[in-house]
This record gives structure tokens, sequence and C-alpha cells, in this order.
């Protein structure tokens, strides 16, 4: 954990609009208070905030990147929820000055703030709304926390080929189009960063050194600030920029083309075998299948190969798979659970025709017993 020693004017327009969104105060001269007594650092992948059980005193905002919450129980890691930009962690230790009661790691390289708790003493007694601002948003928060998902919406994502056929640039557009109708998207791949730094005056040469390396997280973070999805193509080989995406990603497409061997690419063996456990991005297989391919096959053997956290089958050139792909990475899938019950579970089929009519699409389906037959069936696309 260290001072983040660069800080370009992007990380204090995001962090301004964090704090005004958190407190929900437009009081310019409490916005500055705060803004004024907090302390940037940086947190590299990997890299652990805060431990389960550690006394606490201090609460950090994330400006940029994505941190992971755990719990640990008899040496067992359960993964509570993760915490993507704009959002607090630590604030009830900063209130009850109480052990933490999760550990906080992050995921990729991440921006923060951190407001001590002397710090939030002097501001009660200088700005009382703002302790009437950030105790009303961490009760929210508690009330919601219920409900939450797990995982958070990814802004991030990695598109890494993992078999020689697959043109990951073509399938990145093909998806920021599907993602289009949900935010402002951005593909970035080596070549086009290196021509927006040739434009600015840093040469090629320099990109490979420390300073050039620090520039593209910059400037990766500048483009982040300013859309709602970035997807970062890697190359064919574990190239540098290859690398670059894996750290910068809060969940990593691995795209593969069934009808070659499952082994593991040089991108796998090279950048993702070694991750830190418990802080890695999700790894996300994506299956490429023919556009006429009537039923998913091979899955297993590619599954076997790997240790991801999820798959999805994707068909060559049709956008319907294409728009389930991106309804499952912006969290605005939809799930279908149907129930046993003998002969009423025909009553499934009247129920899918109506969702269909009006347009809603479903992303997953599973259900019980005569639930289960009709769950396959709508799987597998029967009419």
């Amino acid at each position: 954990m260290q001072p983040a020693a660069l800080r370009p004017s992007h990380h204090e327009e995001l962090l301004l609009q964090h704090l005004r969104a958190f407190l929900g105060i437009a009081d310019p001269g409490a916005i500055e208070a705060v803004r004024s007594r907090l302390r940037w650092m940086h947190l590299a992948g990997g890299s652990t905030l805060m431990r389960q059980g550690e006394p606490g005193d201090t609460l950090y905002l994330l400006v940029s990147g994505r941190l992971r919450v755990f719990t640990e129980e008899d040496g067992q890691h359960q993964i509570v929820r993760e915490i993507p930009r704009g959002e607090v962690v630590g604030e009830m230790s900063l209130i009850t000055g109480g052990a933490r009661s999760a550990t906080v790691v992050a995921i990729r390289d991440s921006v923060l703030v951190s407001l001590a708790q002397e710090d939030f003493v002097r501001l009660q007694a200088q700005y009382p709304e703002v302790t009437l601002a950030l105790t009303r948003q961490i009760i929210e928060r508690l009330r919601a926390e219920g409900g939450r998902t797990v995982k958070e919406r990814p802004v991030t994502l990695a598109v890494l080929p993992i078999s020689a056929a697959v043109d990951a640039g073509a399938f990145a557009r093909e998806l920021a189009r599907e993602l289009a109708g949900r935010g402002r998207v951005s593909v970035l791949d080596a070549p086009l960063i290196e021509r927006q730094l040739s434009a600015e005056g840093t040469p090629l040469s320099a990109l490979d050194d420390e300073a050039g390396q620090r520039r593209i997280a910059a400037l990766l973070d500048e483009i982040e600030g300013r859309h709602d999805y970035v997807l970062l193509v890697g190359d064919p080989t574990p190239t540098r920029w290859t690398q670059r995406c894996t750290r910068h990603a809060d969940e990593i497409l691995l795209l593969a083309d069934v009808r070659e061997p499952p082994v593991l690419h040089a991108t796998e063996r090279a950048l993702l075998v070694d991750r830190p456990p418990y802080a890695e991005s999700a790894e996300i297989l994506v299956l490429l299948h023919p556009a006429e391919a009537g039923q998913a096959r091979e899955t297993m053997r590619w599954l076997a190969r790997r240790p991801v956290s999820d798959h999805v089958h994707v068909r060559r050139g049709l956008a319907a798979d294409l728009a389930r792909l991106a309804r499952i990475q912006s969290r605005s899938a939809v799930g279908l659970v149907l129930a046993g019950g003998g002969a009423r579970g025909f009553a499934h089929l009247g129920v899918y025709r109506a969702l269909q009519e009006h347009g809603i699409e479903v992303d997953y389906v599973a259900g019980t017993s005569i639930g289960a037959v009709m769950a396959a069936l709508i799987a597998t696309g029967q009419p």
C-alpha cells in the first residue's frame, strides 16, 4: 500500500463526483472540508487493504479500481461482496472504533482515499450535516445489504483470445454494440493506446519502461472514468499489453473456439495460473460455436482445464447470443425458475410464451421435476 504519487486531474474529478453522490449534499464548503482531509493512496492488485479482526479507525473511498470483501472462519474464506468505484469500506469501524469485520483485498490496481477517525471527529464539530449524511448513507446501505448480489457490475472487461482462430477485436466490437444500449462503451487495444499516447507526445519507445507503464495506467483510468464499460482487447500472445489488460480488468472474458483443442493457452499459463489467491478478477469462459450449432458440445473438456468462475455459450454471428452475454455482464440478465407439480407443469409453457410476447428475454432457466423438463426444452431452444 503506497501513497499515490501520480494523481491526475481526472482522479480529482472522479473523487468529487463520488463524494457528491455518496454524501448527498451540495454545500461546496462541506464537500471541500471532506476532500481536504482525505489522503490519497494506491493499492496494487492482489494487495490487502484491511484484515478481519484488526483494529479499525479509517474509512476508505474507492476512486478507481475494484475491491473484494471476504470473511474468514475456521480457515475458510467466504466472498461477501465486491466494491466498485464510488463506494466506501470501513465506515463502521470509523464510527465505532471496533475491529474490522472482514478482509478486503484489491482485485486490480486501485486508487483510494482515506479518512482517519480524528479527521472525522473534526468534521463532526465543523459540519454536522456531513456526519448526518454519512450516517444516513450507512444505514441505507446496511438495509439493502441483504438483497445485494455478491458480484457488482463490472466496468472494465478484458477480452482475451485463448484459441488461434478467434478474432478478439471483432468480438469486442460486436459486444460493445450490444452494451451501448446500457451506457457509454469504449473498446481499446494496443495499437489504439499507442496512437493516443503518441499523439500526446509520449514516444512509443518509452511505453515499456516504468514511466510509460504509469502513463498507460493513468490513461486507462481516465478513459474508465468517462465510460460505463471499457473493453480491453488483449493480444494473441502474453505481451506487456495483455498483462496490463489482466491487471486492469474487473472481469476477464476468455474467448475459445470449441472446434480447437481445449489446451491451456500461452496467455493463461503466463498471466493467469499463478495470480494471487482470493483476489483475482473473475474469469468467464466464452465458448464460441458455429452459427448453425444446435446444441452446446465439448463444454466439460474446456472447463476441466481451467478454474473459471462461469461459462457462456455464444454462436458466432448470432446477435441474440451476444445480447445475452451483454445482459449477463451488465448484471441485467433474467432468470426463470419453474416449479414441479406433474401435469400442472404444462402451464409453464404458457408463462414462457407470455414472457416472449412481452419482449422479456430469459437468460437462465432452471426447474424441478416437471419444471426441469420444461426448463430443458426452453434451454435447447425448442419451439
